[in-house]
């Protein structure tokens, strides 16, 4: 399931090379938002996580997959009727032979929302 011009759209892009930072406006009326929770919504972690990956695809032109998921920290809760602009920041990205490991730190401001360390690797 693709998430970017539904879930969120892109209001900004920065950087390059290996530390890239995009700024996102969440869509609050989302259907996934009526689900998670009724009356009371949250951004789930696996969108976060889809997320990262598309900016990825988006950042290197390239089909990419999930392989692993190194480590995940969901510090905050990301509420899109009081948080509907988030800033995703790409660091530690590393080419490895079958794809990219990276680091990528969900935010706004100095609040943070997720940690993440993910191995992606390109479609074959």
């Amino acid at each position: 399931m693709k998430l970017l011009d539904d879930f969120y759209t892109i209001k900004q892009e920065r950087g390059e090379g290996t530390e890239f930072e995009y700024v996102l406006s969440l869509n609050k009326e989302h259907f996934i938002y009526k689900s998670h929770f009724p009356g009371n919504p949250i951004t789930p972690g696996v969108c976060l996580i889809q997320i990262c990956k598309e900016l990825m695809e988006r950042q290197t032109g390239e089909t990419l997959f999930l392989q692993k998921i190194h480590n995940v920290k969901f510090l905050s809760v990301i509420d899109p009727r009081v948080v509907d602009t988030i800033q995703v920041s790409f660091s530690k990205i590393s080419a490895v032979e079958d794809g990219y490991k990276l680091s990528v730190l969900i935010h706004r401001d100095t609040t943070q929302f997720a940690k993440l360390s993910l191995y992606l690797t390109m479609n074959n």
